[in-house]
């Protein structure tokens, strides 16, 4: 039932294009960027004094430099409202700089804020690259995705990049939210012949906490996807059947998917289940609705 969706981290443009926009109080850059636009105002005020204040390990930058990259490129998807994207940027760019990287084999792209399932920018270069946090350093070689780094390192920026670029085993963060984008794309989570449980078994070893796959579940809700929506609330139930908070989730998905009697049942057993106080007026709100009764 807790609506916890991972934010934290989407006008037609030129080629290059940099569109300043005013989210509330808040300017942000929206759609092809470059290193230039970071250290303009009111920007410069974090990505300076994070590439600065930032010293890659030098053992592994020489390591990197050792490699051959002529063949590679990389993309860098990042919001300039957010925190996540405000810390690492400046640092993966500091990287680059240690090791003489050409910028013109960079292409940075600023992405829109909301709690959409698909962070956008103008031209859309997020399209079929399954960007749901950010920031996202996708390598390429010969222009074919070869690894990425999801929101922020598994070790360091330049240790993962090492890994990744000496072809070694690298698994990124969300390597999960990728993988239900694929079911979502290839009609999967619509086929009522395959089990949320096989589905679960696959994303047991990538999740990291119940949440995870929750978020997920309440932006494809979000977004009018309630068969999908129910089906991901089922792969959690899966994998978390004890939380109070996953099965009130579940519920919330078969009311919204018009079955109420079954929304009921997972609703109570929620109640049963949880142990935290703050729950249990988000979980009486949907079981009231789904019960008939008002409040």
């Amino acid at each position: 039932m807790k609506n916890i969706i991972f934010i934290t981290c989407f006008l037609t443009l030129s080629v290059v294009s940099i569109a300043q926009l005013s989210a509330g109080k808040q300017e942000i850059l929206y759609g092809v960027i470059t290193k230039e636009s970071l250290v303009a105002a009111p920007f410069d005020k974090w990505f300076i004094t994070n590439y600065d204040t930032y010293e890659p390990n030098a053992e592994v930058v020489n390591s990197l430099k050792k490699l051959d990259t002529k063949d590679i490129s990389i993309q860098i998807f990042l919001g300039t409202w957010c925190g996540d994207s405000k810390r690492e940027v400046p640092r993966f760019m500091r990287v680059l700089n240690e090791l003489s990287f050409p910028l013109q084999k960079v292409q940075i792209v600023a992405l829109g804020s909301g709690d959409s399932l698909y962070k956008q920018s103008p031209q859309h270069e997020e399209d079929g690259k399954g960007i749901f946090r950010v920031p996202v350093f996708i390598f390429y070689k010969k222009g074919v995705e070869i690894n990425r780094i999801n929101e922020y390192p598994a070790f360091s920026l330049e240790k993962d990049m090492l890994t990744i670029l000496s072809n070694k085993p690298y698994i990124p963060n969300y390597t999960s939210f990728g993988i239900i984008k694929n079911w979502l794309s290839d009609g999967i989570l619509k086929d009522e012949n395959i089990a949320a449980r096989s589905l679960a078994w696959q994303l047991k070893p990538l999740v990291g906490g119940e949440n995870e796959v929750n978020s997920l579940g309440y932006l494809w809700l979000k977004n009018g996807n309630k068969e999908e929506a129910l089906k991901i609330f089922q792969i959690n139930a899966s994998l978390y059947p004890e939380s109070a908070n996953v099965i009130s989730s579940l519920g919330e998905g078969y009311y919204d998917t018009g079955e109420t009697i079954t929304a009921i049942q997972y609703l109570e057993k929620a109640l049963e289940l949880n142990k935290d106080p703050q729950l249990v007026k988000g979980i009486l709100k949907i079981l009231y609705k789904a019960k008939g009764i008002k409040e």
